[in-house]
């Protein structure tokens, strides 16, 4: 077979694959037509299980973060376990939120927190009970310049400094020598 013959025969192959896959997507109500204007009263949403959202989108770092979010149909006695996600990947914050009667959770995150020191975008993940069916996130900008954490602070430095202006007094009184003499 010559080397033409191969690739129309690659061609049709790679066609017949693409026409054949295409028209599955059309069977999933939940998809819409990306390229039609209008919309139609058969196509449904998908229901969203647990929704997440934030008071605002952009925060500089000494805000306070209002979260608040909504169980659709809780599993009973299951708290919502909710992560944050630095720009870099780390995890900054953690924690456990209980449920109200009618599946509404909120939570407050400090932003002046040591740990959320990054700009960048920070992402919040929601979760209840199995991964796959109730989990959702939310993202937030953290903007401005972050506080600045001395790592070695003015109160060390002044116990620094005592502890080494006592220890050469004392040793100047006792006749202590750090080298024997000989």
């Amino acid at each position: 077979m010559s080397t033409h013959k191969e690739y129309a025969l690659i061609a049709i192959l790679a066609t017949a694959a693409v026409v054949g896959v295409v028209p599955a997507f059309a069977d999933n109500p939940y998809l819409a037509c990306p390229d039609c204007n209008e919309t139609s009263s058969n196509i449904q949403s998908p229901p969203i299980p647990i929704t997440v959202t934030t008071d605002k989108s952009v925060y500089d770092h000494n805000s306070v973060i209002m979260v608040n979010g909504h169980v659709k149909n809780p599993y009973p006695g299951q708290d919502v376990a909710m992560k944050v996600i630095s720009p870099s990947g780390n995890v900054v914050a953690a924690a456990q939120l209980s449920l109200d009667s009618n599946g509404d959770f909120s939570t407050k995150i400090n932003t002046a927190s040591p740990l959320m020191f990054e700009n960048g975008q920070f992402k919040i993940f929601v979760q209840q009970g199995d991964e796959q069916a109730r989990t959702n996130q939310v993202v937030f900008q953290l903007a401005g310049e972050a506080p600045a954490i001395p790592e070695f602070g003015p109160i060390a430095a002044l116990v620094l400094a005592i502890a080494i202006i006592s220890i050469i007094a004392v040793s100047a009184k006792t006749g202590l020598r750090f080298m024997p003499k000989y």
